[in-house]
């Protein structure tokens, strides 16, 4: 009986020895601990691999200490530039490493372009360290696909002196506020618009969409998919009549746009901010840091950033996108495991994180302190929290308003975002040009244009 257990006994261990040994590195990683990043101590068995990243990084020290560090890994760059329109014919270019916006994930699966990282998640130990409300927006049907680089969040940026100036001892809290003050704010003689957001196409339904979220629109309404397997535009509805109702006030009411609005981009919008031509901007919070990197003369001590306006039922939402990196999964699956723990050392290795926040005290256009989306919780979260109140060079009690606001994150609409966004653009671009414009009657034809030209025609 003793040799029978013993023989049983070495069998097993056997067995066990060989599927460890047939195991990956990834999957031989110690178990994650909340708020750790687990790295492989070997990548692909140690075999040779070549992956390809979207642009040439810009520091080939990190690249080259990631190399160090797994040396059977070399990094190559691709010039390989995402756009939603051209993505489709150019499948076959895609790096292994690639990016997109946070709008496209139904896109990368449609196409099957897009890794199922999951197993990579857990065994690193992201999934205990995203937030989970960004993490839903890279997953799908239980399986995670991409891993957020960056998020952003909606607000209004304001000129703390303009609004003192006119009177204000703080921005709106509510839209019906907003069109008298920016009325009042305005200034034709100096060149002051009251009131911005973005003009041209894409931007226009991008901050649109961002002011209809308010008024009630939920990112689930803009398209939504059938039990057949079509997809069903949404957009025209009530909310989104009544956010477009305050766009036509706004500009031909209040009088409070700027002139130039249809070539109003996201520089120009941020721009306006910067140079004292808006007193009220609606940005991305991160802007903040494009114009302290940009206009190293301006004061920031002067933009203040709260949330945007409540809307009629009293909640204040804000518009949350950002970018993602996908690994392509038409790639080997050494080239998938290599391309993950590239992007995870660049993202999460601990010396990579302390290397860029200490690069910011020599660095004159380092911006640090933006308010943003958090994008981690829990031990990771506080501590990347803690680094960045410790590095931070912008006035982040600027930023109370926003941060102490109760503020319902809302995503970017997830299915034919980019092609939505044109849609709902040329709606606001016909409210803003022509005083005669019915919303109406132009919502109801962009949804139906919407409907024939994209989503009839996605398979």
């Amino acid at each position: 009986m003793k040799t029978k257990s013993f023989v049983l006994f070495f069998n097993l261990v056997l067995l066990a020895a060989l599927i460890l040994s047939a195991c990956t590195p990834a999957d031989r990683a110690a178990p994650a601990a909340a708020g750790s990043i687990v790295f492989p101590t070997q990548i692909a068995g140690g075999r040779d691999i070549e992956i390809s990243v979207v642009g040439v990084p810009a520091d080939s020290n990190m690249v080259a200490r990631f190399q160090t560090k797994y040396p059977n890994v070399k990094v190559t760059g691709s010039d390989y530039n995402y756009a939603p329109d051209t993505f489709p014919a150019l499948v076959a270019q895609v790096p292994t490493v690639f990016e997109a916006p946070l709008t496209d994930l139904d896109l990368m699966t449609r196409q099957g372009l897009a890794a199922d990282l999951t197993t990579y998640f857990t065994a690193a130990g992201l999934d205990k360290v995203y937030n989970p409300a960004l993490l839903s927006l890279v997953s799908a049907d239980g399986k995670t696909y991409g891993m957020p680089i960056d998020a952003y969040v909606m607000g209004l940026a304001y000129n703390i002196k303009m609004l003192k100036d006119a009177g204000y001892d703080a921005p709106p809290t509510t839209w019906d506020e907003l069109g008298p003050m920016a009325q009042k704010l305005t200034n034709r003689d100096a060149g002051v618009a009251g009131f911005s957001f973005i003009g041209e196409t894409y931007g226009a339904g991008w901050h649109g969409t961002a002011i209809a979220y308010n008024f009630g629109l939920k990112n689930t309404d803009i398209v939504t998919k059938r039990s057949d397997g079509k997809y069903a535009a949404g957009f025209d509805n009530d909310q989104m009549l009544a956010a477009m109702n305050f766009i036509r006030d706004i500009q031909w009411k209040y009088d409070a746009l700027p002139k130039e609005l249809l070539q109003w981009d996201q520089v120009t919008n941020s721009q306006a901010l910067a140079t004292g031509k808006a007193a009220m901007v609606l940005m991305a919070g991160s802007q903040l840091s494009w114009i302290k990197q940009t206009y190293p003369d301006a004061d920031l001590n002067n933009f203040g950033f709260a949330p945007l306006p409540a809307g009629p039922d009293g909640k204040m939402v804000s518009l949350v996108g950002g970018n993602v990196a996908y690994i392509n999964a038409k790639a080997t699956a050494d080239q998938i495991e290599a391309g993950f723990y590239y992007r995870l050392f660049v993202q999460f290795d601990e010396g990579e994180v302390k290397a860029r926040f200490e690069a910011t005290k020599t660095d004159p256009t380092a911006a640090i302190g933006a308010p943003d989306y958090p994008m981690y919780v829990g031990d990771y979260g506080k501590k990347i929290a803690d680094l960045t109140k410790q590095y931070a060079n912008m006035p982040v009690d600027n930023y109370t308003l926003f941060d102490n606001a109760t503020i319902t994150p809302m995503p970017e609409p997830q299915i034919a975002g980019q092609d939505y966004y044109a849609a709902l653009g040329g709606v606001i671009s016909k409210i803003v040009t022509d005083k005669n414009t019915d919303p109406v009657a132009a919502l109801k034809a962009a949804q139906d244009t919407f409907q024939t030209n994209v989503l009839d025609q996605m398979k």
